[in-house]
Formats: structure tokens, C-alpha cells, sequence
């Protein structure tokens, strides 16, 4: 009985869809943008369905789909509701996780006893009393902002559930690198042979979305990314885990692994000066100096350095004075103070008073162009901080700064004790990897708003979860 009610739900699925194909084809021929809308639709609930059945891989589908999001934007020649997407396609690997209960190993977890985990609760908590905040409370403002507040959050706490075990973040370290290796790519191409007519056409329309784009020596590079900032900061980031990766012996890390990372570098570093992102450029010594300072008697880490540093010499030192990238990467090291940096600066002297003032900050969303916006008239609206750290002073006040501080802190502090309580060389390797990329992270949130980019709050959640679970699972326990 079972079966023949099985095979009716078949064959009636298989007419329904056979209807489908002529009345989609009617409806597309009536209107162009009703078909292709009706195209996307079908493939985002498809995918969407995907993500329900498999989390782990509607996780990292996640990743995929978000990174290149702006990439599609820019094909379509219009701007889009991406944050729409984001959510349907974490919304539904959240559905997917919770109807599969997610993993056991999650409950290895101390939820309530973590003190990074803490200072998210805390942090969350002080968001929310942001919602009475007399100095500035739109509901409209809060709840965009909580709203992306809420998708990190959530894309953390499944990220618990799929890392369970180094095999889990062995294969997201390699994902990542791919994926970043791919960004890096096109990236070169980008510079190489110039933007593609579909990306010159966007900039045209949307002029104001990369007005920090278009300096005076060129183009600042964005890959397939939102913007040149974030394309950056994550090429940063992956070149010193992927040169951290390299000084792992040949037992651990064969030949061939360590040809395509090399490859891998040479590549994110030219992807990375392209960029011109002087943030990234101050942000490769200091992860690095994290990685000599942990393992300064390993050979491979010495030849790294020495590598790491003649580079660096020649690009600051070297007959080069016409080349624009090499320039902009000089200025970031060698450079006097310009004119932007006075601004910052006086922008900072000038908000002093509204911080002491303001021990609850201004509310959310004041500051910058989304103050403007929502506040006009605001205090510190149309104020453009250029540091994350004067962000979260300015709208949460004292205590908000000091829980952005923390966090960083503890998830460093987090991954530097993985490195040294797990065992296997390369499981080593990457805990040290996310200890140093965090440091340059937190480096990166003084010159900008680095871990709220859309990019970058992927990779620092995505990490946050590794360093927790690994915590959990390896360095508080015996088993290798």
C-alpha cells in the first residue's frame, strides 16, 4: 500500500512538473524580466532546497553564493536586494540544521561558560538595550543593523555544527584558499586586461558605490567582491595563512600541496597590491610577526621570513618610480602623513567630547552616510570614522568598544592555545593561521571598519567557529 501511494506521489510530481514547461515558457515569452525572474526564482528555491537537505553544504553554498553575489549584481546592470538572498540561503541551511539536530559534538560546547561566547551574549544584550537609546532610536535603523548582526550570529552558531571534527577544517581551509585563489585570479585579470564592459557599465550607473574605487593612480581592484577594502583585507589574511602553511615539513605537507600554495601566494599578493589597500599592506608583517614570534626555532619559518623581508625591501627600496601599484604600497610603509589621515585625525580630536558625553554611544547607524540617512541632523551623522573601533565608541558607547576589543582578544587567545594543545603538524599550522589573520584583523579595525564588510565578517565568523569547536574538541581533551 505504501509503494503504490509512493509511486502516485511520483508520477503526479512528474505530470506537474511536464505542466510546468509550457505555461513558464507562455508566461516568459509575455515579458522578458517576468521570465528571467521566474528562471532565478526557480533555481534560488532549488538551491534553497538544497540547503535545507544537506546544511553542510548549504554552508559553504553560503560562502560561494555571497562572495560572488556582487559579481552577479554587476551582470545584471542593476543594483539588487542581496541581503534578501543572504538571508533565504542561511535562513534555509538554519531549517536544514535544525530539522537534522544539527550535531552532538555541539554539546561539547560550554555555551554558558565561554568567555568569547560571553562577550557575544553581552555585546547582543547591549544591542538590544540600543533600541531605547534617546540619543538615537529609529526602529527602522536598529533593526537593519541587528538584522545583520542576527545573520553573523547565526552563521557562527552553525558553523558549530559543521566543523566536528580537523578533518571538517581541513576541508574548509582548503575551500577557502580555492576560493580566495579564484578571487585572486580574476583579480589579476582585472588589472591585466582591464575591467569587463558589464563592471565599466555598473561604475557608470553607480558612481557613488566606488567613490573610493577610482584614485588618481587608477583603479583599485575588486575581484568579484563588494569592494576594494574588503577584497584586501581577505588577501591579506589568506597570504600569511597560506604562508604559515608553507613551513610545514614535506612528511605533513607534500611537494606538489606546496607548489600550488606558493602558486596561491604569488598570485593573492599581486591580487592584494592591485587592490591598493594600504590597510593590507601594513596588515602582512604584523600576522607575520605573530607567526615568528610562536615559531622563530623552525627553520622553514626563518627561510619565510627572510623571504618575506628581501621581498618586502626590494618593492620599497627597489628602482621602481613610475609604477603606480608599487608606489601606493610605499606610501602605506614610507609615506608622509596625506591629507585624508589629517582629516581622520581632526575628525577624531573634534568627536572627543560627544564620546565622553555619551557613555551609551548615539545608537546604532548614526555615524557616516547611514547616519545621514537615518539621522539627519544627528550629532555624528555624515561623520566618516574610517575605524571600527571609533564606530562602536561613537553608537555603543564605552562598553561596546570594549566587548569589539574582547572579542578579538579571546578568539586570539582561543586559537594561540589550540596551537599549542592539539597535536599533528599542519592541525598546528592552521590554529596558527587563524591566531595571526585575527591579529591582522584587529590591526585592520583601526584603520577601517573591517570585520562588519560583508567579505570579512564571513571569514572572521567562519574562523570564529573553527577556533571554538577545535577548543572543545581537541585542546580541552586528549585525542588527537
Amino acid at each position: 500500500m505504501f509503494a503504490i501511494k509512493r509511486n502516485i506521489i511520483r508520477l503526479l510530481t512528474i505530470v506537474l512538473w511536464v505542466m510546468l514547461v509550457p505555461i513558464l515558457t507562455y508566461v516568459a515569452s509575455l515579458d522578458l524580466k517576468i521570465g528571467i525572474a521566474m528562471v532565478v526564482g526557480i533555481i534560488g528555491m532549488a538551491i534553497c532546497l538544497v540547503c535545507v537537505v544537506n546544511y553542510k553544504l548549504g554552508y559553504y553554498i553560503f560562502i560561494t553564493i555571497t562572495l560572488i553575489l556582487p559579481l552577479l549584481e554587476r551582470i545584471s546592470g542593476s543594483s539588487q536586494s542581496v541581503g534578501v538572498v543572504m538571508d533565504g540561503l542561511l535562513i534555509s541551511t538554519l531549517l536544514g540544521c535544525i530539522l537534522r539536530r544539527g550535531d552532538k559534538s555541539v554539546k561539547k560546547v560550554q555555551f554558558m561558560k565561554d568567555a568569547l561566547l560571553i562577550s557575544f551574549y553581552l555585546y547582543t544584550l547591549l544591542l538590544i538595550i540600543q533600541i531605547a537609546n534617546p540619543a538615537g532610536h529609529r526602529i527602522l535603523a536598529w533593526f537593519i543593523f541587528f538584522r545583520v548582526f542576527a545573520r553573523n550570529m547565526i552563521f557562527l552558531g552553525i558553523g558549530l555544527h559543521v566543523f566536528n571534527s580537523m578533518k571538517d577544517v581541513r576541508t574548509f581551509f582548503k575551500f577557502w584558499i580555492a576560493i580566495c585563489t579564484a578571487a585572486a585570479i580574476y583579480a589579476c585579470l582585472q588589472q591585466w586586461f582591464g575591467l569587463m564592459p558589464y563592471e565599466k557599465a555598473f561604475i557608470a550607473k553607480y558612481p557613488k558605490m566606488f567613490n573610493t574605487t577610482i584614485i588618481i593612480s587608477g583603479i583599485r581592484i575588486f575581484s568579484f567582491m563588494s569592494d576594494a577594502a574588503s577584497f584586501g583585507i581577505i588577501m591579506a589574511c589568506n597570504i600569511i595563512i597560506c604562508l604559515i602553511l608553507l613551513t610545514a615539513k614535506l612528511s605533513a605537507l607534500n611537494l606538489k600541496k606546496k607548489l600550488l600554495l606558493i602558486i596561491s601566494i604569488i598570485l593573492q599578493g599581486l591580487a592584494l597590491a592591485y587592490s591598493g589597500t594600504r590597510t593590507g599592506y601594513v596588515m602582512l608583517p604584523v600576522g607575520l610577526l605573530l607567526f615568528l614570534l610562536t615559531t622563530l626555532r623552525n627553520r622553514n619559518t626563518i627561510l619565510i621570513a627572510i623571504a618575506f623581508g628581501f621581498t618586502g625591501l626590494v618593492i620599497l627600496f627597489g628602482p621602481f618610480h613610475s609604477n603606480g601599484t608599487v608606489i601606493r604600497i610605499r606610501t602605506a610603509f614610507l609615506g608622509k602623513q596625506d591629507a585624508s589621515m589629517d582629516v581622520r585625525d581632526e575628525n577624531r580630536h573634534r568627536i572627543q567630547p560627544y564620546i565622553y558625553d555619551h557613555p551609551l554611544g548615539g545608537g546604532v547607524m548614526t555615524t557616516g552616510g547611514n547616519g545621514l540617512l537615518f539621522y539627519p541632523g544627528h550629532p555624528v551623522a555624515n561623520l566618516q570614522t574610517d575605524n571600527g573601533y571609533l564606530r562602536a565608541v561613537l553608537e555603543t558607547g564605552w562598553l561596546g568598544v570594549l566587548l569589539v576589543a574582547a572579542n578579538f582578544f579571546l578568539l586570539i587567545c582561543i586559537a594561540v592555545r589550540n596551537y599549542f594543545r592539539i597535536e599533528g603538524e599542519v592541525n598546528k599550522l592552521l590554529m596558527l593561521g587563524i591566531a595571526a589573520s585575527m591579529l591582522e584583523m584587529a590591526l585592520a579595525q583601526y584603520a577601517q571598519d573591517a570585520s562588519t564588510l560583508v567579505e570579512s565578517s564571513i571569514m572572521l565568523n567562519a574562523l570564529t567557529a573553527i577556533a571554538i569547536k577545535v577548543k572543545y574538541l581537541y585542546a580541552l581533551n586528549t585525542q588527537s
